[in-house]
């Protein structure tokens, strides 16, 4: 198989909700080893998570010299669920081709770049049999959920088999308003912030009895939405606060709760670190909640450290493959939401390059055939830049 389209509609056949399943792997697993691939299955579980399939499959990574480059793709092969059936045009897992675009669910997130991506390193090898180097790709089943044991765990076994990596692409759909227009160079950290007040319970009618923790909320949740955490920086937007759960067990409307819970969510940019950002959420928690007669319980778990890859040599590869191609001059971007490539952030540049962010997660999800047909060429001048 030498052709995007057609891989593209081979993986988004296989019903890989997350986590994705042993026959998604099984037929990749097969394709690489016909390229001359070597592959290694990583199965990893524990940490309060589900056990999750992994690939890591390389070419020429036995042959290459100790200072030869490592360039390496970052995919996933899980997809979010459709939904309710009904509501899509066609079958989902059927993919099809209508007025110019592949429709199916996985098509923009992202089976069709990991195909472009694929389809770009095969005709790369088969263009440049004596290049010196090694191209590997690390294709996970969970990065729409709990992405515990996926990319993060691999990353770890990677770095213990002492394994060089000079750059990676993660092939999310980067693109904006068409392709090539921006490159995600990198993200904010994130970190979900758990709060729990605790008052006294009693009766509605006689407030003096009780101490409503629905109250104390309320400051809390005004003091951090009035709150100025920072102006940003050249490299990353303002840092941000929304509260986003809530969790009250209380069915009556005449009694005042004991407990209430809440989580919000903190997008931070890299003027703020792990530490200040406890000491920061600890210190005006336990002051607000003091000052106004509450017990209190935080507990702050991190997902992501800001990272970004701003002009570094392995970014400008794509961004000047993506002028070669396209004219276009690639805007490099720190916006949006966390993806497998805070975990690849660890052990090399990174950055996310792909189709066009528009149908995401939704209904009759579908890409461009012609814009996956670019981004393969894109794909492979950055392989072009990148070992010349």
């Amino acid at each position: 198989m030498n052709d995007t389209i057609e891989l593209a509609k081979k993986l988004i056949a296989f019903e890989s909700i997350t986590p994705a399943k042993q026959d998604i792997f099984d037929f990749l697993i097969k394709l690489f080893k016909e390229h001359g691939f070597e592959t290694k299955q990583l199965n990893f579980n524990g940490n309060g998570s589900y056990e999750v399939i992994n690939l890591f499959a390389t070419y020429g990574m036995s042959n290459a010299g100790s200072n030869a480059k490592h360039f390496n793709f970052a995919c996933h092969v899980d997809v979010v669920p459709p939904g309710n059936i009904e509501d899509w045009t066609e079958n989902p897992f059927n993919p099809i081709i209508k007025d110019g675009y592949l429709y199916g669910r996985g098509s923009e997130d992202m089976k069709g770049c990991t195909a472009a991506s694929i389809i770009s390193v095969f005709n790369f090898i088969k263009n440049n049999k004596d290049f010196n180097g090694t191209i590997s790709f690390i294709i996970t089943g969970d990065e729409e959920a709990d992405s515990i044991n996926g990319v993060d765990k691999v990353v770890d076994w990677i770095s213990a088999q002492g394994i060089r990596i000079d750059g990676s692409i993660a092939t999310e759909s980067s693109s904006e308003k068409i392709l090539g227009d921006q490159i995600k160079v990198g993200r904010k950290g994130a970190v979900d912030v758990h709060i729990e007040v605790i008052g006294k319970q009693g009766h509605a009618a006689y407030p003096q009895l009780a101490k409503n923790p629905l109250h104390g909320v309320s400051k809390i949740i005004d003091f951090f939405d009035n709150y100025k955490l920072d102006e940003g920086n050249n490299f990353f937007e303002k840092s941000s606060i929304q509260f986003t759960q809530i969790e009250l067990n209380n069915k009556a409307k005449n009694v005042i709760p004991e407990r209430l819970k809440v989580v919000a969510d903190m997008r931070f940019n890299d003027l703020w670190n792990a530490e200040s950002i406890k000491k920061f959420i600890n210190e005006n928690v336990s002051r607000i909640c003091e000052d106004n007669g509450f017990n209190h319980k935080t507990n702050l778990i991190f997902r992501g450290l800001p990272f970004h890859s701003f002009d570094s040599p392995f970014t400008k590869d794509c961004v000047n493959a993506i002028k070669e191609v396209t004219g276009i001059d690639a805007k490099q971007d720190t916006g949006g939401g966390t993806s497998d490539a805070r975990f690849m952030q660890r052990i090399c540049p990174v950055f996310e390059f792909g189709t066009i962010n528009k149908t995401l997660h939704q209904v009759n999800e579908c890409v461009s055939v012609e814009d996956l047909r670019t981004t393969e060429k894109i794909y492979y001048k950055t392989l072009e830049n990148f070992f010349n």
